[in-house]
C-alpha cells in the first residue's frame, strides 16, 4: 500500500518560490534576501534555506560565496538546453499519446489546442503562458506516465520563464498560427499515426525556440 507524504513546511515555500522565479515575480540575477523572505513567507530561516537549497538543485537559484543566493540568470545556453530536452522528451510523449489517447483525451486536447489571446498588453503574454501549458499537459496527462507528465511541465515552464521576462514575442508570434501546429499533432495523436505526432510536436517546439531565441537576442540576453 503506498502512502503519500504530506507537503512540509520547507515544501510550500518551494513551490511559492518556484512561482515566482518562473514567472519572473522573482527577476534572473535578483539577490534574495533571505531575512526579507523569512519575515514575508512568516517562516523560520532553517526552512527556507532547505527550500532554497531544493532550488539551487533545479539550477533555479545560485549560491555564491559571501553573497548568498540569487535568481540564476536566463542565457541563451540555458534556454537552448530547455528547448532540447524538450525536443526529446515530449516528442515521445506524443507518440505515445498517439497509441494511448482516449476519444475523451482527444476532445481534451482539441479544446486545449485554441490560443485565443491578442497581443495587446503585457497580460495577454501570461494569458498565452497559460493556454499553451494547457494544451501541452493534456496530451501528457492522457498516457498515464506520472514521471513524464512531471518532465513535461517542469521543462516547459523553464521554457516560458523568457516571455514572463517580459520578451516581446508579439512581433515573431501569431496565435493563430500556434493553434494550427496545435490541431496539426492533434490530428496525428486522433490518426493513430506516432511517427507523425512525433515528427510535428519535435518541429513544434524548434518552431518556438527560433521564435524565442530570436526575441532573446533582441533583448541582448547573454550567450
Amino acid at each position: 500500500m503506498s502512502t503519500f507524504r504530506p507537503a512540509t513546511l520547507s515544501d510550500q515555500i518551494y513551490r511559492e518560490l518556484q512561482r515566482r522565479i518562473l514567472r519572473c515575480e522573482l527577476a534572473p540575477g535578483e539577490r534574495l534576501v533571505e531575512k526579507a523572505l523569512c519575515e514575508e513567507l512568516a517562516v523560520s530561516r532553517a526552512s527556507l534555506r532547505e527550500a532554497l537549497n531544493r532550488l539551487a538543485q533545479d539550477k533555479l537559484v545560485t549560491l555564491k560565496p559571501n553573497c548568498g543566493f540569487s535568481v540564476t540568470p536566463i542565457t541563451i545556453e540555458s534556454f537552448r538546453n530547455v528547448c532540447e530536452l524538450r525536443r526529446v522528451v515530449e516528442s515521445q510523449v506524443a507518440a505515445l499519446a498517439a497509441e494511448r489517447a482516449t476519444p475523451a483525451d482527444i476532445a481534451q486536447m482539441r479544446l486545449s489546442a485554441v490560443v485565443d489571446c491578442a497581443f495587446d498588453d503585457k497580460d495577454a503574454f501570461a494569458v498565452y503562458c497559460e493556454s499553451n501549458r494547457a494544451f501541452h499537459q493534456s496530451i501528457a496527462e492522457c498516457i498515464d506516465n506520472l514521471l513524464l507528465e512531471d518532465i513535461v511541465l517542469a521543462a516547459l515552464d523553464k521554457d516560458q520563464q523568457p516571455i514572463y521576462y517580459g520578451i516581446d514575442i508579439s512581433v515573431c508570434t501569431r496565435p493563430l498560427d500556434v493553434t494550427a501546429e496545435h490541431l496539426a499533432i492533434v490530428d496525428a495523436i486522433e490518426a493513430r499515426d506516432p511517427a507523425r505526432a512525433r515528427d510535428l510536436m519535435a518541429q513544434h517546439i524548434g518552431k518556438k525556440e527560433d521564435r524565442i531565441l530570436d526575441a532573446l537576442k533582441a533583448k541582448d540576453i547573454p550567450a
